[in-house]
Formats: C-alpha cells, sequence, structure tokens
C-alpha cells in the first residue's frame, strides 16, 4: 500500500498526533460498511474492485493511526520530514550509549537480573524521550509549525531504536 494515501484526509480528520480512539473506530467501522468488498458481491467486477482497494486502504488507515508510532511516522511523512524507509543518521553521542547498552546486553544475556537492570535503563529512556516529545506534539498540533517535526523525527528515531534493543530482552526472556 502506499504512503502517498493522507489517512487523516481518508477519514476526513485533522492531521494531529492526538486522536480520540473512540472516534477513529467509529470512522473506520462507517468506512468498512461503506466499502466492505461482501456489500458488493452482485456488483460490476469495476465496483467489486473498487470496494476491495478501498476496504484495504481503510484497514490500513486503521492500522496507521490507532497506533502512535506509525501515525508519528506517518505524519513525519506526510510533511516531508522523513522519507519512507529513510536510514536517519542518529547522533555520535547516542550512538555510544547504545553501543554501551548493547555491551551490556552481550554479557547479560544468561543473566536475569543484568537483563532487568538494562530493560529498566530502556524503559527510562523511552520515557525522557516520551517527556520531551509530548509538548513538541501538542505544540504541532496546535500550530503545525515544521519546526517541531524536526525534532520529533530525532526522537522517533532513537525510539525506534530503543525499542529494537526491549525487543532483543524480549528474546533472551523466551526459553
Amino acid at each position: 500500500m502506499s504512503k502517498a494515501i493522507n489517512f487523516f484526509e481518508f477519514y476526513q480528520l485533522p492531521v494531529r498526533f492526538e486522536l480520540e480512539a473512540g472516534k477513529l473506530k467509529r470512522l473506520f467501522l462507517l468506512k468498512s460498511r461503506e466499502s466492505h468488498p461482501d456489500f458488493f458481491t452482485l456488483a460490476s467486477a469495476e465496483e467489486q474492485a473498487h470496494a476491495t482497494h478501498q476496504a484495504s486502504i481503510n484497514n490500513e488507515a486503521y492500522k496507521t493511526l490507532k497506533d502512535a508510532d506509525l501515525r508519528t511516522k506517518h505524519i513525519l511523512e506526510l510533511f516531508h520530514v522523513i522519507k519512507e524507509e529513510e536510514k536517519y543518521q542518529l547522533a555520535p553521542s547516542f550512538l555510544m550509549e547504545m553501543m554501551e547498552i548493547n555491551e551490556q546486553l552481550m554479557d547479560a544475556a544468561f543473566n536475569p537480573e543484568a537483563r532487568q537492570k538494562i530493560n529498566a535503563e530502556v524503559d527510562d529512556l523511552l520515557n525522557s524521550l516520551e517527556a520531551n516529545a509530548k509538548p513538541l506534539r501538542m505544540a504541532f498540533d496546535q500550530t503545525k509549525k515544521v519546526e517541531n517535526l524536526i525534532k520529533l523525527k530525532e526522537i522517533y528515531f532513537h525510539r525506534k531504536y530503543l525499542l529494537r534493543i526491549k525487543e532483543k530482552l524480549d528474546t533472551f526472556a523466551t526459553p
């Protein structure tokens, strides 16, 4: 599915980081009733194809907008702050900090207490990123200033990196 589609426009919503989950779900269900392929079984092949396409967009739009990380990425792409599948150059200081955590992670492969400590450290970093991101998201929702998005881009990629570390921690936890 092409990311060129503005999912906010699809649901006739303003571009915002904060969305009301109930309203989003109602819009999704409404669109589902309008375009579900089961309602077009007696329609022409062209109408069936269009309904299937609309249902696909609806599913992708809902999946994207209901998830805060996917919604952030979508907004950043809409405003051309990031390109699809961009490889962002993280700051050297951040990379050094992550290198230390990754080294600790390798040493902690068979040490549950050490993994818990790393997990807590990563959670603290994620909480710190969230504390920095929240006012930027709120300000963007009010002003639509791209400067806020540029700062949010860095936070988005830092968060992505930290979430990958959490995934590694989870793989150690599985028997």
